[in-house]
């Protein structure tokens, strides 16, 4: 997928360039779909989202939230393009996208490899 490559290879930049707001500028690409739109410019830092994750009573929760304003759906069988809660190596969950490779995700140092937690298609 390489948009994907495309995306995730920009520079790290809290709320333009980071682990959620990536995989939601891959989905939109590849969808018209943009499940980050209600956090779109609503923070810049680390903290600040931070702040946005615990407002929403956690990473997961705040998955579901975006995903069901997105119209988004719940899937268990998770292809090429899904977007979805993913857990890294160390146990830090962030949004990733499924490629044919796996899931994956961009982390601080890059393009990073994880595991599903949840995932969700456009319709």
């Amino acid at each position: 997928m390489a948009v994907c490559l495309d995306v995730m290879d920009r520079p790290w930049r809290w709320g333009a360039a980071d682990c959620c707001t990536a995989a939601c500028d891959v989905f939109l690409r590849v969808h018209g779909v943009d499940p980050m739109e209600p956090l779109r410019g609503r923070y810049s830092t680390r903290l600040g989202a931070m702040r946005h994750i615990a407002q929403e009573g956690g990473f997961l929760a705040m998955g579901n939230r975006l995903a069901d304003r997105a119209g988004l759906v719940r899937v268990d069988d998770a292809r090429p393009g899904d977007i979805g809660v993913i857990r890294d190596g160390s146990g830090v969950l962030a949004l990733g996208i499924c490629t044919e490779a796996g899931w994956v995700g961009k982390s601080e140092r890059g393009l990073a490899s994880a595991q599903m937690v949840r995932a969700w298609r456009a319709v």
